[in-house]
């Protein structure tokens, strides 16, 4: 049996040049931020002036600045961007910098008005909380009296009484937390659970 022989020319890949820009040593200065353009004067200047008292850069500032603003709005209102396509206003945001950037003053300048509108929120809750606390030792005593009349009338064939109303307490108030660090994957859920418009997650 003859085989005819094939003339094979051996595969050889061609690389193109890289692109000169991933070999300089020295990357050109990121585009400076329009904040007036973007923001307004008004907010602008606020960040401007965040980001001089915590001596950090207005970049910083207005990444966590957005990052509040979406938290905040939440669930409460969502882009409708065509038919079929809503999006919640949640931005993710990451500050990246050397360490002693300013990365952690510059976001306590956005993160602090938002601690200072819930402080009063989680005080009314707390009170709350208390209030429930004493209504729910009160229910608890409540249920343990109607079932020994429960039980002692059925022990004497008689009809039980109806469990009374003071039985329940109702559920526990919520303690808001509109912003949460360093919270665990099941506790982050019980807090959104109880919050459907959302949290902070910093």
């Amino acid at each position: 049996m003859m085989r005819a022989q094939m003339n094979e020319t051996p595969f050889e890949p061609v690389w193109p040049e890289p692109a000169s820009r991933f070999l300089r040593a020295d990357l050109p200065p990121a585009p400076g931020l329009q904040l007036a353009e973007t923001l307004g004067p008004r907010l602008a200047q606020w960040v401007t002036e965040a980001a001089d008292a915590k001596g950090a850069p207005p970049d910083y500032v207005f990444a966590g600045l957005l990052a509040v603003a979406g938290a905040t709005i939440g669930n409460g209102r969502w882009v409708h961007v065509w038919k079929g396509w809503v999006e919640p206003p949640i931005v993710w945001t990451a500050c990246i910098g050397l360490p002693s950037a300013g990365k952690s003053p510059a976001l306590d300048a956005v993160i602090q008005p938002l601690r200072k509108v819930e402080r009063p929120l989680r005080a009314q809750a707390e009170d709350d909380l208390g209030a429930w606390r004493e209504r729910a030792e009160v229910s608890a005593l409540a249920e343990k009296a109607w079932k020994t009349a429960a039980a002692a009338a059925i022990k004497n064939s008689d009809t039980p009484p109806a469990r009374p109303a003071d039985c329940d307490a109702g559920p526990a108030p919520h303690v808001p937390r509109l912003v949460v660090n360093d919270c665990t994957i099941e506790r982050l859920g019980a807090i959104i659970a109880s919050q459907p418009r959302g949290t902070l997650q910093c």
